[in-house]
């Protein structure tokens, strides 16, 4: 009877004690030391003189050991000449894929008269987003390069444009109902169509919810849209979040998606958009003012530097985010870049249709199509556990990376042509027939441009 007490009071102990309660978290491509302590002092009270520990990695395509072994073993005697102190095993582990696994390990306890006790334990192992020097290096510069961009786009911006679209906000109301409306439709239907997985259209239709991105400012440029009206459509949208993106998450998302999912709304990151996109504009706004020679110097160089930026994330985008091929079936990679594709065409059509001119027409369509990636990322991240939030978030970078997909082509044909490297010839401005489009400024240019045009014996 004594016996049995003591081996149950060593059963508890040894669970509480010889079993790793944590969970490790292990980078993609890292390797991590799992240690294991054991106390030679408290088995050698329970009269064990050996001990024999099995280990090995319950889903070897997640998580491995060093060296690609499958099983360790081994087996050791307590140190009787020094049993103060602990002995330490260490299990490196490398992450290989990202997911959830455990490493199972048995202990087995002998006495010296080689009556064994076994207890099994299990450590959590979670596999997250790769941490490499690169991976770093790549996200620690965007932000960077994005302030720097916008302070020049905020030089090349003007006032009086800006106060002409508040007063007559035309174009910022398609561009609402392009944003808010069709892009989570279209999203929707995508993730349905295709049959997705709930959690991967969870993420697809979270992208589809939000605001316009800082990109979309840079593309305008690059094609020569209407940067004023691009930069004024990414600050309302980002206002509008506020109310659209829990309208549609907390409607669409729960009951198509996750019923039982609690959603994250991070308003405090969409305040910090909020302040991105307003600071850095202001700064260049107020560089201007005092400094008025700044904008011509910007004029001349800002296209090419914003499209040798621009080779530089898509090059080091696709090495830093070339692992996420093994995360997504083929069938998940060709149709969610769908969602941004279909925004350029129905935004654009849609301004069309509203009798907007070229230039707002393809500001309105790249504004529509490509959204604050930053954000889903959020939502994503901090609504799922883990791994899910890990593996959730691979589609919104597969939709940023692609979104710009067939302006890379434009652009490269461009280049081929040699459209942006030779000096244009100035044609005369072409007379438009909209004026719905036009600002107070603009449509008396265009009155003083048909009195001109006007022949003399016309008028008589």
């Amino acid at each position: 009877m004594l016996k049995l007490l003591i081996f149950t009071c060593f059963f508890v102990y040894s669970h509480e004690n010889l079993c790793i309660q944590d969970k490790y978290i292990i980078p993609l491509f890292s390797t991590k030391i799992i240690r294991l302590n054991i106390n030679q002092i408290r088995l050698k009270q329970f009269n064990f003189e050996r001990l024999s520990i099995r280990a090995k990695i319950a889903d070897k395509t997640i998580a491995k050991f060093h060296n690609d072994r499958s099983m360790i073993n081994k087996r050791f005697y307590l140190n009787t000449s020094n049993l103060t102190n602990d002995f330490q095993l260490n299990y490196k582990i490398y992450g290989s894929h990202m997911n959830i696994t455990s490493m199972d390990y048995s202990i087995r306890m002998f006495t010296r008269t080689n009556y064994a006790h076994e207890i099994n334990c299990s450590i959590v192992i979670f596999v997250s987003q790769p941490q490499r020097i690169i991976d770093k290096i790549f996200k620690i510069a965007i932000p960077y390069i994005i302030m720097f961009i916008s302070i020049q786009m905020g030089m090349l911006l003007d006032i009086k444009i800006l106060k002409e679209l508040i007063r007559r906000p035309i174009q910022v109301a398609i561009g609402f109902i392009a944003q808010y409306i069709f892009m989570p439709l279209i999203a929707f239907a995508i993730t349905k169509l295709f049959a997705y997985p709930a959690v991967y259209g969870l993420g697809l239709f979270v992208v589809g919810c939000c605001p316009g991105g800082s990109q979309s400012n840079q593309w305008t440029v690059v094609f020569d849209g209407d940067l004023n009206l691009s930069a004024f459509m990414s600050f309302a949208s980002t206002i509008a979040s506020f109310i659209m993106m829990p309208f549609w998450l907390y409607t669409f998302g729960q009951v198509a998606y996750l019923r039982h999912l609690k959603i994250f709304i991070p308003f405090l990151n969409l305040m910090l958009s909020l302040l991105t996109i307003i600071v850095p504009l202001g700064i260049g706004m107020l560089i201007v003012y005092f400094v008025p020679k700044s904008r011509q110097w910007v004029e001349k160089i800002f296209k090419t530097m914003l499209i040798i930026l621009i080779a530089y994330f898509f090059i080091f985008g696709a090495i830093v985010n070339f692992y996420l091929r093994n995360y997504v079936s083929l069938r998940i990679a060709l149709t969610a870049p769908l969602l941004p594709w279909l925004g350029f065409i129905l935004g654009g059509c849609f301004a069309w249709i509203c009798r907007q001119d070229w230039k707002r027409t393809l500001t309105i369509a790249i504004e529509t199509g490509i959204q604050n990636i930053g954000i889903a990322v959020m939502v994503l991240f901090y609504s799922l556990p883990s791994p899910e939030n890990s593996q959730t978030t691979v589609i919104p970078i597969i939709v940023a990376f692609l979104s710009p997909l067939p302006f890379y082509l434009i652009l490269f044909y461009q280049l081929l042509q040699g459209k942006l490297c030779r000096v244009k010839k100035k044609l005369p401005p072409r007379i438009s027939i909209d004026t719905l489009s036009k600002t107070t400024r603009q449509l008396s240019e265009f009155e003083s441009e048909v009195a001109h045009d006007v022949p003399l014996n016309s008028a008589q």
